[in-house]
């Protein structure tokens, strides 16, 4: 053991000797995407994150909350479901429990097939929820503007039928509205079974990282481009008005960009907690990124690709920046990054290895970085504490294997248009989509 330890020091030694005899352009040259990209991107998040937790908060977000608290408004739950028999009862729980004193929880069954409509009727029956059922399946995206033509409330809650709250999630996501401009709130969302397994605890870091600190900067910057649909709130007229949820996948960032372009501004509930189960096993894993990752491009590219152009109205400069960051940091760099690889190695082949290792070093020492900036932000430090030792696999994690997941996605999407063909929307909803969508 020892021989082997002794050996792989030698060996970081010596890689690191060969690239200090270069010069600094040289480094900056070879190792471009790290320094000129992800550097800048990590400090600027990093200052970002820190400067939004230590802000007081605004006077009129407290008398927003003191109004709120006079006299709130009604709130409707829009709880769309698909065979969540053994999760609808809990969530509905969950949701009664709330600190939040004026809701009406709106629960669609959408035509499924597993008993869930025994507990919705039962539900309805305590007087616990406003309860209908759609004999045939259309789609999350029809069950929830089926529940939108039900809600009576002024503000629109939308959120999975498997998930459970913290018990004042709810205030947490209407006070945000106190800025008028705002026409959407993105809850926080949190892995309930991160210790599960090791993809579990790496999916918990990875909600951590990009929902609890990279949603919180992007929100403050004003470029926030999704509220997810498994908990966020909108304002029930801005949703009306701009035609609801249209057929996904992808339909909670389309709604949220039909927002934007309507002139509405998306906050972020950092305390707004929204706990949910991801997957546990890999192979389901790899296709719920791929059916997340394929709206990439038939969102921000085929759909909204316009935003790119400022001679078309209406035109934001906040929307512009928000999709360059989405769509150059996710689908750009992605495709980039493997011409990268093979440029180095056929360039540079006799340093390739040693500069792989000390970037991969690099990384994690910028995760390190990460995660003490979310630990200092977190609401449940001690839980975080747990992600400590995962760091190391959480680069490889995040930059090799999701990169080529998401370079699957993207070809999938561009080339085939797969998106058009996901059983997570029913064939017939889909056929008509594929009929009548221009893009």
């Amino acid at each position: 053991m020892t021989d082997i330890i002794n050996m792989v020091v030698g060996y970081v030694e010596a890689s690191l000797a060969m690239l200090f005899a270069l010069t600094p352009w040289q480094l900056v040259m070879l190792m471009w995407p790290f320094l000129l990209l992800t550097v800048p991107r990590f400090v600027l998040t990093e200052l970002f994150a820190l400067y939004q937790g230590l802000r007081p908060e605004p006077e009129e977000k407290t008398r927003f909350r003191q109004r709120l608290q006079v006299n709130p408004p009604l709130v409707s739950v829009l709880l769309p479901g698909y065979n969540e028999r053994d999760t609808l009862e809990t969530t509905v729980l969950s949701l009664r429990e709330q600190s939040y004193p004026n809701l009406e929880i709106i629960v669609v069954n959408d035509g499924s097939t597993d008993g869930m409509g025994e507990v919705g009727r039962k539900l309805a029956n305590r007087g616990w929820v406003r309860y209908f059922e759609h004999r045939m399946r259309g789609g999350k995206s029809s069950a929830a503007n089926f529940a939108l033509n039900a809600a009576r409330g002024e503000f629109i809650v939308i959120c999975d039928a498997d998930s459970t709250f913290d018990t004042d999630s709810i205030w947490h996501l209407l006070v945000e509205f106190y800025r008028p401009e705002v026409s959407a709130v993105a809850g926080n969302l949190r892995v309930r079974n991160a210790d599960s397994n090791l993809l579990t605890r790496l999916q918990a870091m990875q909600y951590v990282f990009g929902i609890g600190v990279g949603r919180r900067v992007s929100a403050m910057l004003g470029i926030l481009f999704i509220v997810s649909g498994a908990f966020g709130a909108l304002r029930r007229s801005t949703v009306v008005g701009t035609g609801g949820w249209e057929t996904g996948p992808g339909e909670d960032g389309d709604v949220t960009v039909k927002n934007r372009v309507a002139g509405g501004d998306v906050a972020f509930a950092p305390e707004a907690m929204c706990m949910t189960d991801a997957p546990d096993s890999w192979w389901p894993y790899y296709r719920q990124q791929l059916r997340w990752n394929r709206s990439m491009i038939r969102f921000n590219v085929r759909k909204y690709g316009w935003l790119f152009n400022p001679f078309r109205r209406p035109f934001d400069i906040r929307n512009l920046i928000a999709n360059i960051d989405t769509v150059v940091y996710q689908l750009v760099l992605s495709i980039t990054f493997p011409i990268y690889l093979v440029w180095l190695y056929m360039t540079h082949n006799e340093i390739f290895y040693p500069l792989m290792l000390v970037i991969l070093i690099l990384y994690t020492a910028l995760n390190y970085v990460h995660f003490v900036v979310a630990l200092a932000l977190s609401e449940r430090p001690w839980v975080d504490l747990k992600m400590l030792p995962y760091i190391p696999l959480y680069g490889l994690f995040m930059g090799f294997y999701l990169r080529i997941v998401r370079l699957i996605a993207y070809a999938d999407e561009y080339f085939l248009r797969t998106s058009y063909y996901e059983t997570y929307v029913p064939e017939h909803v889909q056929k008509q989509s594929r009929m009548y969508d221009p893009w």
